[in-house]
Formats: C-alpha cells, sequence, structure tokens
C-alpha cells in the first residue's frame, strides 16, 4: 500500500551516537511531506524509540477491566500484574492467551489500515500450600519494536532521495515467582483477613533489530547508505509486590452477602540490561530489482557490550469485592502506574544516550458481574467485564506528548461446567481506542484489540502432580 503521510519526525531519528550523526540525520529530517509505504502485520511506530513498545503484562481478566489487576486475587486464575496475587491459588493452573489488533494510522496527509496477532503469555501455577502458599513461571512479551515504512524526499542539498526504516524484535521475560501468605485469618463463616508478599525473578532476553537505508533514485550514479544495528539482551530483573485484604461486610451463617475491601502494590525494579549491539554502516550500489550491492564499509562493530538501563516501575491498587443475598457478585478495582522514561539509557563503545522522554503515568478501573455466583446454570456463572484507562506516555515529540485512551469489554464463560468438575473457564476481550494524535505532523493510531485465552484447572478426579497410591 502506498499513501501520502505527513512525517513523525522523532520517528525517523536515527540513533544518537556520533557515527550515525555522520550520515547527515539532521538533513534526513528536513521532510515536507513524504510518501510514506506501509505493510499489514506491524506494530505502532512510535516503536522506533529505544528498546520498542512496552508491552502491557496482563491476563484476559485484566485485559476486559482495563488493566486494573493490582489487587484481585483468584483462586482458580493467577494475576499477571502482581505476583503476590498467586498466594490465593488452590488448585494448579495453566494459563495462555494471545492477542489481535486492527488498527488505522492516519496523519494529515493520509491513512493506512494493519492487523496483526501475537501470544501474551504462557503460564503456569501450582499452590505449594493451598490458598498460603504458590510457585508460579511463565513467558510474556516485555517491549516490541515491530514497524516498517518510507518516506521519499526533495531537499536543494540532496536532491531527490528515499529513506526507509525498518525494525523488528523486543524483549521477551521468562519468570519465576513465590508467593505466600504471611498473615491468613480465617473465622467459621469463611470470612478472610490477609496480607500476602510475592518475589518474582525475570530473565530479559530477545534480539533487537533495525535498518536505516537511504537512496537517490533519481541519480543512477549516487550511491546509498545502510545502516544496520541489532541488540542482543539477556540480563535478569526482580520484582515485588502485596496484596491485602479484609472483609467490611462479613457473611454468616444466614446470609452469603459480604463486601471485602482490597489493596495491593507492585514494584519492579529499574535493571541494567546487559545487551551486546553489533553496527555495520556500508555504502551500495542499488541494483535495478532493489537490491543491494556492497561497495565500502564506513563503520563496522561487532558484539560490542553494554547495558540499556530500564527505569523502576510502581503500580498501586484497591478495589472492593461484593456478594448480594443473592448471590451476585460485582468486583470493583482502579489501578495507578508511574514509570519515568527519563531515566532510560543505553550505553555502548563509551558512549550514553537517552530518549529524552518523560514520565509515564497510567489510570485504569474496570468492574465485573456475575448474575450468581452459587448458580447450576452457565449463564449465571459467566463474569461480564468493563473498563477504561487513561495514559501518559511520557513521549514529547515535536512539543506534543502522545496519550492513550481506551474502553474494554470483556467475559468469561466456565468450561466443562456441569457439577462444577472444572474450574477452567474461556475468557475474551475486547478495548478500542485512540493512541497519538495528528498534531504537529504526527501519526494517530485508532485501534480495535481482541484478546482471547483460558486458564485449565485439573478435573476434581484428576489431581495434577498427584501420584495416585493403591491398597
Amino acid at each position: 500500500m502506498r499513501i501520502l503521510i505527513s512525517p513523525l519526525r522523532a520517528c525517523m531519528k536515527f540513533s544518537n551516537s556520533t557515527w550515525i550523526k555522520s550520515l547527515g540525520a539532521a538533513v534526513l529530517l528536513a521532510f515536507s511531506v513524504p510518501d510514506l509505504s506501509a505493510q499489514t502485520d506491524l506494530g505502532s511506530p512510535y516503536s522506533v524509540f529505544g528498546p520498542g513498545m512496552a508491552v502491557k503484562r496482563q491476563s484476559v481478566t485484566q485485559f476486559g477491566m482495563g488493566g486494573t489487576g493490582a489487587a484481585f486475587g483468584d483462586a482458580y486464575r493467577f494475576n499477571l500484574v502482581n505476583p503476590a496475587s498467586a498466594a490465593n491459588l488452590v488448585e494448579p493452573v495453566f494459563q495462555a492467551s494471545g492477542i489481535g489488533s486492527l488498527s488505522t494510522f492516519s496523519s494529515d496527509g493520509g491513512s493506512f489500515d494493519n492487523q496483526r496477532f501475537f501470544v501474551n503469555n504462557l503460564g503456569m501455577a501450582y499452590p505449594i500450600k493451598r490458598g498460603v502458599w504458590n510457585l508460579n513461571l511463565g513467558i510474556v512479551p516485555l517491549t516490541e519494536k515491530n514497524y516498517d515504512f518510507t518516506t521519499v524526499e526533495q531537499t536543494e542539498a540532496l536532491g531527490a532521495y528515499r529513506a526507509e526504516y525498518r525494525g523488528d524484535g523486543g524483549i521477551s521475560q521468562a519468570y519465576i515467582g513465590t508467593a505466600y501468605k504471611i498473615y491468613n485469618k480465617i473465622d467459621t463463616a469463611n470470612n478472610v483477613t490477609s496480607f500476602s508478599l510475592g518475589l518474582q525473578g525475570n530473565f530479559n532476553f530477545g534480539p533487537i533489530n533495525s535498518l536505516r537505508r537511504l537512496t537517490f533514485p533519481d541519480d543512477p550514479r549516487a550511491m546509498g547508505i545502510s545502516v544496520r544495528e541489532r541488540f542482543l539482551v539477556r540480563s535478569p530483573s526482580l520484582e515485588v509486590g502485596f496484596q491485602y485484604q479484609t472483609n467490611i461486610i462479613k457473611r454468616n451463617t444466614r446470609s452469603p452477602r459480604y463486601l471485602t475491601f482490597l489493596a495491593g502494590g507492585v514494584y519492579r525494579f529499574g535493571a541494567a540490561l546487559s545487551a551486546e549491539r553489533s553496527n555495520y554502516v556500508y555504502n551500495f550500489r542499488p541494483t535495478p530489482a532493489g537490491n543491494e550491492s556492497p561497495r565500502d564499509t564506513i563503520f563496522s562493530s561487532e558484539r560490542a557490550s553494554g547495558t540499556i538501563n530500564m527505569p523502576a516501575e510502581l503500580i498501586a491498587g484497591f478495589g472492593f469485592d461484593y456478594v448480594s443475598n443473592k448471590r451476585q457478585r460485582v468486583r470493583f478495582g482502579m489501578d495507578y502506574s508511574f514509570r519515568d522514561w527519563g531515566e532510560f539509557s543505553q550505553s555502548f563503545d563509551g558512549e550514553t544516550s537517552d530518549l529524552g522522554f518523560g514520565a509515564f503515568q497510567r489510570i485504569s478501573a474496570g468492574v465485573e458481574f456475575t448474575p450468581n455466583t452459587g448458580g447450576m446454570k452457565t449463564l449465571e456463572r459467566i463474569e461480564y467485564r468493563m473498563g477504561f484507562r487513561a495514559e501518559r506516555t511520557g513521549m514529547v515529540i515535536s512539543g506534543t506528548e502522545i496519550e492513550d485512551y481506551a474502553v474494554s469489554v470483556g467475559l468469561s464463560v466456565p468450561v466443562n461446567f456441569r457439577r462444577n468438575l472444572s474450574r477452567s473457564r474461556f475468557s475474551i476481550g475486547a478495548e478500542t481506542g485512540s493512541f497519538g494524535t495528528t498534531e504537529n505532523g504526527l501519526i494517530r493510531e485508532n485501534y480495535v484489540r481482541f484478546m482471547a485465552g483460558f486458564s485449565l484447572t485439573p478435573h476434581f478426579r484428576n489431581r495434577w502432580f498427584v501420584k495416585p497410591k493403591y491398597d
């Protein structure tokens, strides 16, 4: 697809190192109205910055509630936001989900559509002591870089030229964690007051690739310039969390009605991720088929050691869990997240660069409704959700701050519901929102995202990880 689009100036920037500056990046930024081509199955063009766009860590149930989840725990599903929530599990759980999106990127000059899908999480949790102590492990995406666009420009100094920008890869995160209720008081009516702590170790890994290429289509004698850059990340990080719950309205033997107050917090420590960077800068003679015929190497560096400094993140939230006399259940939660991207930097070959961004802040809220928690019909036990989130990303481009707003809905359906033989559930969610702006020649993404996944727990006659015994 080939369309006319106004430039996203900062998205076109080359890296901040001196060898990139020697290519005349300042001249390349002197865009007027470029001719931009784009493909499907791509991510955001804003992923050109740093290690790419940060991917929200969330389960399908949290996705349907706007990403809210710091305070919530569940006996049969684990929470990807707060590692302390796993202390509530009473059964082993296997959980997986994926995300698909339909997006329209637009600016003053035009628009194009994009579709994509990726795996969101794979995870397993196992209770060492039911409802008290748990071990969990899995893998989730941490950042994603995925863009591909081309501009055609003309200046007095260079004449007509074509600039191509491509990037792919990202950082994945394998984790293992444990959660324990250090205080757990349960009375005869099953009213609970508890305080849980969670500790999670992460191993961050993955390649991040980028290509920037400049050619002069109107001058067959002109050499092109190609810049290839690759980061390889392999490094650990750490996070901790807590959850607290207590009954404001206590249930009794005559009534199932209760109201529980929930609170939770997560601190993801900043980390200096060990990484290797390889650079290859060369000029080439373009072929009629559009391929490269490399000539001279301008700069080359193979697997130079360095660090990518990721800033710390703080998430805090609260919630309420209410069940009526008719066993109707309503859960409400709200979260606040903060991360200072001004602390991001990357250091290689004695040279340090940063993004020049500010603080990321997100407020999210969501509600969940179950018609009858004790019902015997499937429709009575379906969980319905809706939520909202608002984000200030910390990106400031051309003097304009980039923001993200979305509303979401979702539901969970019992699997093998008859007689409660299993607590497995299939969950789906959808959100629609807007990221960025068309002001000052920038790009706005209007999107609809879908998320689907399942949580599997054992059949009551098939206890996982338990060796059968026969007399």
